[in-house]
């Protein structure tokens, strides 16, 4: 991964600079052997004798719930509710597809929807189209203001982070960049895999699912979210993101059923390919809790991944890699949603004239705050915003 970096990445980063180019690409590579050499002492002396184990255990692992996203939920609590929340998108999830099509059933529906997919070398394009609909969404329907010092670029996921990121993801702006430029990645077809292996791949980016996850990762979700925040002059509410991700996946995740209660998924079919993104967030509270206490071993979390989440068996393997590096991380998300419609319901109780973009709008104002400071800004705070 890191050699990949330094070797592909960077060059091409160089060559925008053709001043410094040279010591650019001779200092990269330097880096790529250095890189090869600790890899190849990892290969060979130190994972021989490794015996270390990934799961942080249950102290950790409540821990970095408490301290990090400031919620005082126990893994039994959080499992049981990950269970609750899996079952009852489940049910949410067969009602539709019997009025889609009694024939058949929820599952057999999400499979059929990946048989619709972009081509390999229109895939980029696709994402792209779905992105600008959805900003465009955005703006005509009046939800949320759209900062005017962003962009957004979409480009081919880099072949070092492939490992990691098995659909699409977000890379935001630097903090006190003048331009908030964010990237979408979106991971690419192999072209040198077999032509089975790149139709799994292809069906992890099916054409019902592009708008759901385009608004997600871009307008209203992480991208324009992370851009808001970025305006806030405060260097504590600018890092506020750095230790919770509670209402930065939160929002994205939230904003999937708004924009679907707005108009933007408008087909049944769309809608089943919503909630299935909620099956997968509900199984990924139910694995990151299980895998980090001992209760679920890696390969069982795979699987279930691929029975429960109706993950191809690849994606699902990538998926569980990043599970077992980041304990809290993948349950945030839909506990996240969680959160911030309650906070939602709370909002209009207390300012039922506020229209909907109001609204939107007090709630990114504030950075990327853990929930439990969310609600403080929006409901107790006096006159400063500090």
């Amino acid at each position: 991964m890191g050699a990949g970096l330094f070797a592909g990445l960077i060059p091409s980063l160089a060559s925008q600079a053709p001043e410094i180019e040279d010591e650019l690409n001779s200092a990269a590579q330097a880096a790529v052997v250095a890189i090869q050499d600790y890899a190849s002492w990892l290969e060979n002396e130190v994972i021989p004798n490794a015996a270390g184990e990934f799961p942080v255990g249950v102290e950790y692992f409540e821990t970095l719930l408490s301290e990090n996203h400031m919620v005082d939920w126990d893994v039994d609590w959080l499992l049981e509710k990950g269970y609750e929340l899996y079952d009852s998108t489940l049910e949410e999830m067969e009602a539709l597809a019997e009025q889609i099509d009694p024939t058949k059933s929820a599952k057999d529906m999400v499979e059929s929807i990946k048989d619709d997919h972009p081509t390999a070398e229109g895939l980029l394009d696709a994402y792209r189209a779905a992105m600008q609909s959805a900003r465009q969404f955005v703006i005509d329907h009046d939800l949320v203001t759209i900062p005017e010092n962003e962009e957004l670029k979409i480009i081919e996921t880099p072949m070092f982070w492939r490992n990691q990121i098995p659909y699409a993801a977000y890379l935001q702006p630097g903090l006190l960049d003048e331009v908030q430029e964010g990237i979408f990645v979106v991971t690419p077809v192999n072209p040198d895999d077999p032509p089975e292996q790149q139709e799994e791949k292809l069906r992890g980016h099916p054409n019902d699912d592009l708008p759901i996850i385009s608004l997600h990762e871009a307008y209203p979700g992480h991208h324009l979210q992370l851009t808001v925040a970025n305006l806030n002059k405060s260097l504590p509410r600018l890092m506020g993101g750095l230790l919770s991700t509670l209402f930065i996946e939160g929002w994205a995740f939230y904003c999937e059923e708004m924009m679907e209660q707005q108009g933007f998924i408008n087909k049944p079919i769309q809608r089943l390919a919503r909630l299935q993104a909620q099956l997968w967030r509900a199984s990924r509270i139910i694995v990151d809790v299980s895998l980090h206490t001992g209760k679920m071993e890696y390969e069982e979390a795979v699987q279930f991944m691929v029975d429960k989440a109706n993950l191809e068996p690849s994606d699902a393997r990538v998926e569980v890699n990043r599970y077992t590096k980041s304990p809290t991380q993948p349950m945030s998300y839909l506990m996240g949603k969680h959160e911030i419609m309650q906070i939602v319901d709370e909002y209009r109780t207390r300012y039922p004239d506020h229209s909907l973009k109001q609204m939107h709008d007090a709630i990114v104002a504030g950075g990327s705050l853990p929930p439990r400071l969310l609600r403080k800004r929006l409901f107790e705070r006096q006159t400063t915003d500090d």
